[in-house]
């Protein structure tokens, strides 16, 4: 049996290599500059732009021998990874039936009146995936597939009306089959669910089609299949970074053919439905506008996850420069950033790298001698900073905007240190979305009785003279709420504000309000370039009453029979109100709660 032997590095990291480079652009969003630099020996580029890595592009799992290195598996039995911890990124397939799990149940659109219209499968991106694998459920390993291509006539975008829904599960087990926690799967089980509108292109026989001398890759042009390459005499490495052009999104087994990314139709909003084998556990992140989120358990044990939201705009920024032309603030960043390589995320040695260039960047002396390519995650302190430091170089303002319909869960380095009402329950406590390049990591942090995030972009839109407008969404499980402040099972009142870096109060829209056991918080239309989402909440006091005299509220309503017991003093009942909230009193004297008055 042929045996495809990896480094260390899993295929999580060198699908995401082609998007480090500055010369990749989108449709529609050729917007990284190619500087005339970028050679220098101490050129250093940033590059703000939180695409997904694409880790489900194409499947692949993996076994880890005691060596570190890393062997690809045709599935849980192949004899090449007997007795391994397996790595697993597995894109879900579309459902078939009602039995069918960890597959996409239905892909949809709602027009502006809310309208659903469901949209009609029609193909994978790629069939028959040479590393496609069967799924394993005692070893909690769903099917690995590609991602499946939809048709939504009623929303139609610039080019045609086809969408390709990507969702996948990775994560890694032992040998028998137990989660593990680690790198490569510090995130233990990992979800991640994007919608793209596409339109298939013929691109020809371009630098990495198989004329050109790609391997025994099977016919198809950008056909992700992972293709060997010779990195020494005796060393051999998988490649699933060759990109068409820098504008080819998802391959396809068609010489020539690849799928390119379109913006999202501007009214509509977009609908994806999951079946599960397990509830996703923590928080998700979004980059949608508007979410509504539920969750439900069908009689065979199945979780049903549903997504609905619009698309929204996220500025990407580009910025690069020779070492000693950098500011301190953005020296200060780049050390940062080397010396924490788990948020620093993709730095690559650019031009004439040497081996140990990370090492040698993560001191404010090393830098002098190394040329970087930098895309660091968009969560965090250090991604804060980043955004403070380059927005005055580039006239604060973004380089493009990129439509998003996208939501994952937050891995380990993300919710480090989140409150433990946040973490210590199962299933999905809440998700945050935000069109910012910059934000928080993890949920909101809880300080001082108040929920804060924190977000930073340039303050215009590429023009230079269109302000950006900010959005901003929690939903959060109301038992999570009540757990962080001690709350009882009485309704929850919430205001939300956005705070300027300077202190003041932003003008923004702003909504909150609690249904079916989820708070829906938002805030919309403010301005940047930092500032802080600060959400309070508060619960409305009980009514004082006797302690052997019960308080009846409009969910537990006396009987209109009753009557009081013989030589007792009677009761009354009484209505009182406060807004649109109503309140039952029952009492000898009865009296209103405070804040409420008789109707």
């Amino acid at each position: 049996m042929n045996r495809s032997r990896v480094a260390i590095l899993s295929v999580l990291v060198l699908s995401a290599i082609g998007a480090l480079s500055p010369a990749v652009a989108y449709q529609g969003a050729s917007w990284i500059p190619i500087s005339p630099q970028q050679d220098d020996p101490n050129f250093h580029s940033v590059t703000f732009q939180d695409q997904l890595p694409l880790k489900f592009n194409f499947p692949v799992l993996q076994g880890s021998d005691s060596s570190g290195n890393m062997w690809i598996c045709k599935s849980t039995q192949d004899p090449t990874c007997s007795n391994m911890p397996l790595v697993y990124n597995s894109v879900l397939k579309v459902c078939q039936n009602t039995t069918d799990t960890d597959c996409i149940v239905s892909v949809s659109s709602l027009d502006q009146n809310g309208i659903p219209t469901q949209a009609k499968f029609s193909r994978y991106t790629v069939t028959n995936h040479i590393n496609a694998y069967p799924a394993d459920p005692k070893m909690n390993i769903p099917a690995g597939d590609t991602p499946s291509v939809w048709n939504i006539p009623s929303a139609p975008h610039a080019s045609g009306a086809d969408y390709v829904a990507l969702a996948g599960l990775s994560g890694w087990v032992d040998s028998n089959g137990k989660p593990q926690q680690g790198n490569p799967g510090q995130f233990g089980t990992y979800l991640e669910v994007s919608l793209f509108p596409v339109v298939l292109k013929d691109f020809g026989k371009g630098p990495n089609s198989l004329d050109a001398g790609w391997g025994n890759v099977p016919t198809g042009f950008y056909y992700d299949s992972c293709s060997e390459f010779q990195q020494t005499s005796t060393r051999k490495n998988i490649d699933c970074s060759h990109v068409n052009g820098g504008t080819c999104l998802f391959p396809t087994n068609e010489q020539g053919m690849c799928y390119v990314a379109e913006d999202f139709p501007p009214t509509q909003r977009f609908n994806v439905q999951l079946r599960l084998a397990k509830e996703p556990t923590g928080w998700l992140h979004g980059r949608m506008v508007d979410p509504n989120v539920s969750i439900n358990t069908s009689s065979s044990g199945l979780f049903e996850l549903s997504v609905t939201a619009g698309s929204t705009s996220v500025p990407m920024v580009y910025q690069g420069a020779d070492w000693p032309t950098l500011p301190s603030n953005l020296k200060k960043f780049w050390v940062d950033c080397m010396t924490d390589g788990d948020i620093c995320g993709g730095a690559l040695g650019g031009a004439g790298a040497k081996p140990n260039y990370w090492e040698t960047a993560s001191t404010l002396a090393g830098n002098e001698f190394v040329n970087l390519i930098g895309q660091p995650y968009s969560f965090g302190p250090i991604a804060l900073e980043g955004m403070a430091a380059i927005a005055p170089l580039v006239g604060d303002k973004s380089n493009a905007m990129k439509s998003s319909w996208s939501f994952r869960t937050l891995a380990s380095n993300e919710m480090s240190g989140a409150n433990d009402c946040f973490t210590k329950s199962a299933g999905i406590k809440g998700i945050v979305t935000t069109n910012s390049t910059t934000y928080s990591a993890g949920p909101p942090a809880f300080k001082n009785g108040s929920l804060n995030y924190q977000v930073a972009s340039p303050h215009f839109n590429p023009d230079g003279t269109t302000p950006f407008k900010g959005t901003y969404n929690l939903v959060m499980r109301s038992d999570v709420a009540r757990c962080l402040y001690g709350f009882s099972k009485a309704p929850i009142n919430a205001s939300i504000s956005v705070i300027s870096a300077e202190g003041s109060s932003d003008v923004a829209t702003t909504v909150a309000n609690e249904s079916n056991g989820w708070l829906y918080l938002s805030a919309n239309n403010f301005q940047f370039s930092s500032p802080t989402i600060q959400v309070k909440l508060s619960q409305d006091a009980a009514a004082p009453t006797p302690s052997a005299t019960p308080v009846v509220t409009s969910t537990q309503r006396p009987s209109a029979t009753a009557t009081p017991a013989p030589k007792m003093p009677v009761k009354s009942t009484i209505t009182c109100i406060k807004g649109k909230a109503s309140k039952n009193v029952t009492a000898i004297k009865p009296i209103c709660p405070m804040g409420y008055k008789k109707k």
